[in-house]
């Protein structure tokens, strides 16, 4: 990441929680969600989401990291490792992007590098539902 981009991000990322989380989202808490297991899937109901919010997270002590589970669409949802594919760091929701707090990647709410160091993509769940569940493979 060049300095510039750099100290420009965290002007806006200071301004951000300077305002509050009532107009920017990205400064709220994370919401741990809970779970089930069973076998190789984890289940997550659907009335976890909080209204305010697209996302939740979800902590597993199989997983080396959090998952990051994004609502798309009513019944869409992306699952995605928290940990950085560069040097295993554990990524942070900001927004619209996950950010890596040790060296700078970024990646899109659905795992794509949009700057490196890192070159790899954000490891990827297959999800499914049904009308109460979310099933993450």
């Amino acid at each position: 990441m060049k300095r510039r981009k750099f100290v420009k991000q965290c002007g806006v990322a200071g301004l951000a929680c300077a305002v509050g989380p009532s107009v920017l989202s990205s400064c709220n808490s994370a919401f741990y969600v809970p779970h089930v297991v069973d076998g190789s899937k984890i289940i997550v109901n659907k009335i976890e989401f909080p209204a305010e919010s697209n996302y939740v997270l979800v902590k597993n002590k199989r997983l080396p990291a959090p998952l990051y589970l994004r609502r798309n669409d009513e019944d869409s949802f992306t699952a995605l490792l928290m940990e950085c594919t560069h040097k295993a760091c554990e990524v942070q929701p900001f927004g619209d992007q996950l950010h890596c707090p040790c060296h700078g990647s970024e990646f899109s709410s659905t795992g794509k590098v949009l700057e490196g160091p890192a070159e790899v993509d954000l490891r990827k769940f297959k999800v499914t539902t049904d009308a109460e569940k979310i099933y993450i493979s």
